[in-house]
């Protein structure tokens, strides 16, 4: 083995390995069920569940809450939750649970649900 290729092989063993691609994302919709954002709000955004009417649940699928509902309010509430008059949570915060991305994704396909 000359020099050259010895030199390469060390080279070559000693690279530090390629970093991982990151885990593909889940679809959004995925996402909303595994949250259990479904249990209040329903798979189809309207919020007519048991936990939804006991919560008051938005109905994601109106123009009304659709132009009253600001895309930064959406990822905020998904962020920190919401509480009721008395400090219960009616709906919990994901700040800790959820990536910056995966509130995104949430955020997005909470605002797909309009019908206009």
């Amino acid at each position: 083995m000359s020099i050259a290729a010895f030199a390469l092989s060390l080279a070559l063993q000693q690279a530090p390995a390629a970093p991982a691609a990151p885990p593909a994302t889940q679809p959004a919709k995925d996402l909303f069920a595994k949250s259990k954002c479904i249990a209040c709000h329903g798979e189809d955004g309207r919020g007519d569940t048991e936990k939804g009417r006991k919560f008051e649940a938005p109905d994601f699928t109106t123009a009304k809450w659709s132009d009253e509902t600001t895309d930064k309010e959406i990822r905020e509430t998904i962020l920190d939750g919401t509480k009721d008059k008395k400090g219960n949570v009616r709906m919990p915060a994901y700040r800790k649970k959820l990536t910056p991305a995966q509130i995104e994704e949430l955020a997005n396909y909470v605002r797909s649900f309009v019908r206009r």
